[in-house]
This record gives structure tokens, sequence and C-alpha cells, in this order.
């Protein structure tokens, strides 16, 4: 049976008590399938292919069982870019992107060694380098999975100055060696109330033990790998500037700076080797 958009909207509605973003993203679905932003304006008549009376149905029951709009679309944005997306990694957020304009603003250059840890879908270490095409990137993760996703996307954008490679974070890196780490670790605690909002999302990507364990890790080795003079930024959660800035100053690091997000939340640390 071919439904009318007006079937569709009035569906959305009949939801919206419970899902108040449901019409703004049936709106932005819609527009994936190819109807115009005038028939959605005016909830017009439109003729749908049984292929994608199909997929408005698989949004509708995606979306009222709370996956994410992303996961539904396999589809994200950041800087600028569209990325895939799945359940395999994390869904890029808004205030990753102050690192990747933090990272654009250094004197780096195609003699660079730049190190990503914990890469997840690849957006942070190929926004850079689509950026500025002279850099080269080098970016693990220990998910299997997720480096399937970082490939296609590495693939989709032809970000052939990107590597990734399975590591447990800088394990495959070698001793002062390293102009710049990034990374954007888990470090949400596994008892965290908040994780309700994210059970669509891989808990490997999101949680630490004690929330810190990854920073601890990370900059152990970080110390080792970078040259002297060298970077490293993380992004962390609001609460725990503090605490990510003693775990680098514990570890040797310098020079240790906190900037906020958007919100005018702390948001991430970086500082010298």
């Amino acid at each position: 049976m071919n439904q009318s958009i007006k079937y569709y909207f009035a569906l959305a509605r009949s939801k919206e008590y419970q899902y108040q973003n449901i019409l703004r993203d049936l709106k932005y679905f819609l527009k994936s399938l190819g109807v115009s932003d005038a028939i959605i304006t005016l909830e017009d008549q439109h003729n749908f292919s049984a292929e994608d009376i199909l997929k408005l149905d698989t949004f509708f029951s995606s979306y009222l069982a709370g996956i994410p709009l992303d996961y539904i679309l396999n589809e994200s944005e950041f800087m600028g870019y569209k990325f895939y997306v799945d359940s395999r990694v994390l869904i890029p957020r808004p205030e990753t992107e102050l690192i990747v304009e933090w990272i654009l603003g250094l004197p780096l250059n195609k003699n660079s060694t730049i190190f990503e840890v914990g890469t997840g879908s690849g957006c942070i270490a190929i926004s850079i380098c689509l950026k500025n095409k002279d850099l080269k990137i080098l970016a693990t993760d220990l998910s299997d999975a997720a480096l399937e996703v970082a490939q296609i996307n590495r693939e989709l954008h032809n970000a052939n100055n990107v590597n990734f490679v399975q590591s447990n974070w800088l394990a495959c890196s070698m001793d002062s060696s390293l102009d710049l780490v990034i990374s954007n670790p888990p470090y949400i605690k596994p008892n965290d109330p908040h994780l309700r909002e994210l059970n669509h999302e891989p808990s490997i990507a999101l949680t630490s033990k004690n929330g810190s364990q990854s920073f601890l890790q990370i900059a152990s080795q970080a110390i080792s790998s970078l040259k002297l003079g060298g970077k490293i930024i993380f992004e962390h959660g609001y609460s725990q500037a503090e605490e990510v800035s003693n775990i680098l100053k514990d570890f040797g690091f310098e020079n240790i700076v906190t900037c906020k997000d958007f919100q005018g939340l702390d948001r991430y640390t970086y500082a010298n080797k």
C-alpha cells in the first residue's frame, strides 16, 4: 500500500509527546529519500516507492526503539564532512570538532609524526588530513569492528594520508618518535547513570575503570613515545579537567592547559613533554 506523506507526519505527531524531536528527524529522513523541501514543508502528495515505504517503516520502528538517527541513516556530520557510522562506533559529537580546530592551528608539516589513540569512526584523523593534506596520521583502535568502519570512511573520503592499525593504545609506537598524540578515549565510569541514554553505542568506547584508567594508560605510554617538546591532547568529561591535568603532571608533562567547549564546560586538555 502506498502511504501518503500526511500519514507519516500524522504518525510522527502521535508520538511527539514521547519523542520530542521526531518531526524534525522525520523531515531529515525524508530529505535523505530525495523528497523535496517544498513537499516536506507543505506535507504535499508524494509517491513513495515500495523500497522507500520499507525504509520509512524501518525508520519508525528503529526510532521508537531508541536507536539514534545517525545509526538509522548510517551517516553523521563532522567538520563539514559526512561519515559512515553504525553501532560499532560512537556517533561523533560537535564538541570534538574543537580538538580538530586546535590541531589545525599547530605548526605541523609533512614531516610531523601524528598518532591518534582510539580512533573509532576515524572522523578526527580523517578530518585533520582532509583539512591539511600535507599531514599524515597513524590512528589506532583496540576494536577490529571499529577499524572496519574507519576504513570505510578512509575510502569514502579517499584519505590516503591516514593509516589505521589495531593496537592497545600506543603499544605499536616507538620511543621518542611522535610530535603529537591525540585521544578522545573512554572516560565514563561504568556505573554512570548517563549510560542509560547511550545504550545503543558501544560500551568499549564509552567506559573506563574509575573513569580515568584510559587517561592513565595513554599518558604513561605517551610520555616515552613523544619527542621532547611533543604535545598530547585529551578530550574528557566536563568534571575531569583537574584529574586529567594531575595525571599529566604526575607523568612529567608540562604547560598543561584546559579549554572549554561550546557550552563553557571544561572539555579538552593539552600539554607538552
